[in-house]
């Protein structure tokens, strides 16, 4: 029997005669399955690159800081083969998001909406929109407290949107992904 053929009596066998019971079996199955998946496939890069990280220290005895910056050059590796044509910055975002570092924590423990508030704040203020009276508002030196609160991929999305080298319809978009990754 060819895959076409089985797909298709699968599907028939869905539409037309599994109960409600095999349904809900079936969409447990599916759900399970997409949640093991990432975006690239079943790559799984994180545990891939602690792993790898792991047996390099055991074997070598090299320091964890060599180790990260080893890993995140292979994963880059890895995901460029993927996803070629990637920007850099990009690639960058999916790395901080993938492989925690010392930066990890960064701005994980501030909720999504205080820091989706904090970026639009600190945009509003960097491009000239934020009012005079808003200005007023903050303290002396708020926006290098801002900006040291960022993780790294919400920094480069921003410097990015700033010097004009993504939109502004992308700078949300990563936005949007940055947030949606964080825990």
């Amino acid at each position: 029997m060819s895959i076409d053929n089985t797909v298709t009596e699968m599907i028939e066998f869905i539409l037309q005669r599994a109960t409600r019971y095999e349904l809900d079996l079936l969409m447990e199955a599916l759900k399970r399955r997409m949640e093991r998946e990432t975006s690239l496939g079943q790559l799984d890069f994180q545990y891939m690159a602690r792993n790898m990280a792991e047996g390099f220290s055991k074997k070598m005895g090299m320091d964890t800081e060599n180790i990260h910056r080893m890993s995140r050059r292979l994963v880059a590796d890895m995901i460029r083969s993927e996803i070629p044509g990637i920007s850099e910055e990009e690639l960058a975002v999916l790395l901080d998001q993938w492989l925690s570092g010392k930066d990890a924590a960064r701005s994980s423990s501030i909720p999504k909406e205080m820091l989706l508030a904090m970026i639009t704040q600190f945009v509003s203020y960097s491009t000239g929109e934020m009012s005079e009276e808003d200005k007023r508002q903050f303290p002396e030196g708020w926006a290098g407290k801002y900006w040291d609160a960022f993780q790294p991929d919400i920094q480069r999305l921003i410097k990015s949107y700033l010097t004009e080298k993504i939109s502004k319809d992308e700078f949300w978009k990563g936005i949007g992904v940055c947030l949606a990754a964080m825990k």
